[in-house]
């Protein structure tokens, strides 16, 4: 007698899930599981965006630097790029560091080699009193990711003398 009262008792305390609580335990674990990878590709993106604007802020400052470099080396040469007598901006596109042939916009081809960024100088044209011991230079960088288009530029004032 007391063994069928122990039956009875363990029986009847199991009890199973139901068909709800299934459906909301897997929407739950849905949500968060959503939720996670959403959470993972924006980092993702975040972290791609920020590695591509160091590079191109990179790609400024050494253009940069190398504007400068030519100016001491070669000064005549480093005046006939840079004084802009035209009226009109001129613009280099620099795939390398090397003075292009011919001023004018960048190009698909004319990325940096190996990568998705297009590097090119502005100098504005000169507009009323201009000094030839002064010129303007805009530097920019453009880069295009699943985000869009970006740019990094940098304005500077190199003495030609």
């Amino acid at each position: 007698m007391k063994n069928s009262i122990y039956k009875q008792k363990t029986t009847s305390s199991i009890k199973g899930q139901s068909l709800f609580e299934v459906v909301v335990a897997v929407a739950v674990s849905s949500l968060i599981i959503t939720a996670v990878v959403a959470l993972a590709a924006s980092s993702i993106q975040n972290s791609s965006y920020s590695r591509d604007k160091t590079i191109a802020s990179n790609y400024v400052q050494e253009t940069l630097e190398w504007l400068r470099q030519e100016k001491e080396k070669h000064t005549g040469l480093f005046r006939s790029y840079v004084i802009n007598t035209t009226g009109a901006d001129l613009t280099y596109c620099f795939d390398s560091l090397s003075w292009p042939v011919n001023p004018g916009t960048c190009s698909a081809s004319e990325n940096i080699e190996g990568t998705n960024f297009f590097r090119e100088v502005v100098i504005p044209a000169c507009y009323g009193f201009c000094s030839a011991d002064i010129v303007e230079v805009e530097i920019k960088v453009t880069w295009q990711d699943s985000k869009g288009s970006h740019i990094i530029s940098s304005s500077s004032e190199l003495s030609t003398i």
